[in-house]
């Protein structure tokens, strides 16, 4: 009797924040559509959200229900760490690789194919033996790359990537290049990608940047700066298309907010005069920075407008850097977004190809 066996394939990165979770989702999206028998599981999850009292990882929560999977939390993943995890997955020891791989001995069953998410890079865990290379070697799976391509510094990091996951026993099946800015999509298809395919690296797609899946929520922002919303608290859950600092004069700031649509407003909490006039153009959310309540007239300006205002602690220039970091969260329920990576990343990335190429391995 033949057994089949799922192939794996574990889609991590560089670098955090680079939209593993965007590719991962549209992979899953278009192996349904074309009928495909798709799993998935992340071996070891970051403990962003509570199932049933128990921490849980949220891109877990998020593809369990994509794929309406059977199996149970603890299965998905099967190891779940937060800041201190270099202590938690030394205590585990060869016990946490072999936890792994029982849980995806189940997440196979019948599957065609089983996706693997990885945590944060593909460096962590490393200590312990842990790292996305060294469990997808284990599991004889693939790995695919998602790189946030913003400068020609990703190159060197794909290939000092490249060189550890061989290393490590792995496979490199190739690269999903992301969030590349207008201005470098032609050099980056030009010239980037036929660089890294000549040192043996096949590119399967090069994203441009998308503002609503790119963007955090407003409130996703308040939960990361840990801000306090003081209005409209049933608009929080838009996104923004540009981030517009107001740490210039009220008439030059209302000339530029006036050119601006739905944008996201960082500016001091004591400039009443500038968050005043930003009202009075279409705006999405604002930031107050410097822990200043606004006065009452801001409030209710602000109430009228149904435009949410932030108060947070940190300084402008901190907040702008804090907020930059935060990259938006795909929920169950966040349909927007589901469609929008539905519709639009198949355009960029060649889905078909790297199921196919995985078949062949």
């Amino acid at each position: 009797m033949v057994v089949k066996v799922a192939k794996g394939l574990f889609v991590t990165s560089p670098d955090i924040y680079t939209g593993k979770t965007i590719v991962t989702l549209g992979l899953a999206l278009y192996a349904k559509e074309e009928r495909a028998k798709i799993s998935y599981m992340k071996p070891i999850g970051w403990a962003g959200t509570t199932i049933e009292g128990k921490p849980m990882d949220e891109d877990v929560v998020l593809m369990k229900s994509i794929l309406d999977l059977p199996h149970p939390y603890d299965v998905l993943c099967p190891i779940v760490v937060d800041m201190h995890f270099v202590e938690k997955l030394l205590k585990m020891g060869a016990q946490g690789m072999e936890l792994i791989a029982k849980s995806y001995d189940q997440v196979q069953g019948d599957y065609d194919y089983v996706l693997l998410g990885g945590l944060r890079d593909t460096k962590m865990g490393l200590s312990a033996g842990l790292s996305a290379p060294e469990i997808a070697a284990r599991l004889n799976a693939n790995i695919l790359l998602v790189v946030k391509a913003l400068s020609d510094e990703f190159v060197d990091k794909v290939l000092a990537d490249k060189k550890l996951i061989e290393m490590l026993g792995a496979k490199l099946q190739g690269v999903v290049l992301n969030f590349v800015p207008y201005y470098l999509q032609h050099h980056i298809r030009e010239d980037v990608a036929p660089l890294l395919e000549n040192k043996g690296i096949k590119i399967y797609g090069v994203i441009p940047e998308i503002p609503g899946l790119l963007n955090p929520t407003v409130r996703e922002i308040a939960e990361e700066l840990r801000g306090e919303i003081l209005t409209a608290t049933d608009k929080i859950d838009a996104t923004y298309d540009m981030i517009l600092v107001g740490a210039m004069g009220c008439e030059s700031a209302l000339m530029y907010a006036r050119r601006s649509a739905n944008k996201l407003v960082i500016v001091g909490g004591d400039r009443s005069d500038i968050i005043l006039s930003v009202l009075e153009t279409p705006t999405v959310a604002l930031v107050l920075t410097g822990g200043i309540y606004p006065g009452s007239r801001v409030i209710a300006k602000a109430e009228e407008k149904g435009v949410p205002l932030i108060l947070v602690s940190y300084d402008t220039y901190t907040t702008v850097q804090l907020i930059h970091k935060i990259s938006g969260r795909i929920k169950p329920q966040d349909t927007k977004r589901i469609n929008m990576v539905k519709e639009n990343v198949p355009k960029y990335v060649d889905y078909k190809a790297i199921l196919d190429d995985l078949k062949v391995d």
